[in-house]
């Protein structure tokens, strides 16, 4: 009886395993990135659930941020970085910001954060 061996071979093998260690890479070299714009969205969150109905400034909130980024030890942005714009009801808060991180060789990953919040009078 005639019967097909089953399985892969060493090249797809390897092929597969390349495929798979370059997406591992990727996620290794991303995952900071993420891990620190958890803590923006939480500096946000937190300023917005502190200042939400009590009048606001752009000091106050300037101030509020400073001091939550110091408490979190964010490096990626500093309270000046962040967008404070007077809309109808408060302002909104807004943190843009893009960084790069070298993959292989001259070939880098570029993430790009945008978050905002809405803080009422």
């Amino acid at each position: 009886m005639y019967s097909r061996q089953k399985g892969i071979t060493l090249v797809g093998f390897v092929l597969l395993a390349a495929i798979v260690g370059l997406l591992g890479l990727g996620a290794l070299k991303l995952t900071p990135h993420y891990l620190q714009n958890m803590k923006i969205k939480r500096v946000l969150a937190d300023v917005k659930d502190e200042l939400d109905g009590n009048g606001p400034n752009p000091q106050l909130i300037r101030r509020s941020i400073d001091k939550r980024i110091n408490i979190e030890m964010i490096d990626a942005l500093k309270a000046k970085d962040f967008q404070i714009e007077k809309i109808d009801s408060g302002f909104r808060v807004t943190a843009a910001y893009d960084r790069t991180e070298p993959f292989v060789g001259n070939v880098y990953l570029l993430v790009d954060f945008s978050d905002e919040v809405e803080i009422q009078l």
